[in-house]
């Protein structure tokens, strides 16, 4: 009966370990989800992102167009102070350069 009952006491403890384990699995199966969902909801975010800068592009060479081809001082001055200025020898819109980052502030002593 020693031997049976060292292999039974194995036979246990295996069983349980490995239903310790499913649970854990299962755990991880969940989180998993929910950061691929979020993932998901990024790169959705990126592609919208992506496809709004092609049509803002569009819609701001449309209107420097149409501020060159009319003459309109007025569009000129509204795309101007949305930073966006027009190249007077080729007529195409540049944007303006970003600004500078601040340098960071020097540490308290």
């Amino acid at each position: 009966m020693g031997t049976n009952g060292w292999f039974h006491r194995l036979l246990v403890a295996l069983s349980g370990i490995t239903l310790v384990l499913v649970v854990v699995y299962i755990v991880v199966i969940q989180d998993n989800r929910s950061i691929q969902a979020e993932v998901n909801q990024r790169q959705q975010f990126i592609n919208q992102s992506i496809q709004l800068g092609r049509v803002e592009d569009t819609l701001v060479r449309t209107l420097v167009a149409t501020a060159v081809d009319s003459k309109d001082d007025r569009l000129r001055d509204l795309l101007a102070q949305n930073g966006i200025t027009i190249n007077p020898k080729t007529g195409t819109p540049e944007r303006a350069p970003a600004p500078a980052a601040a340098a960071p502030a020097a540490a308290g002593r």
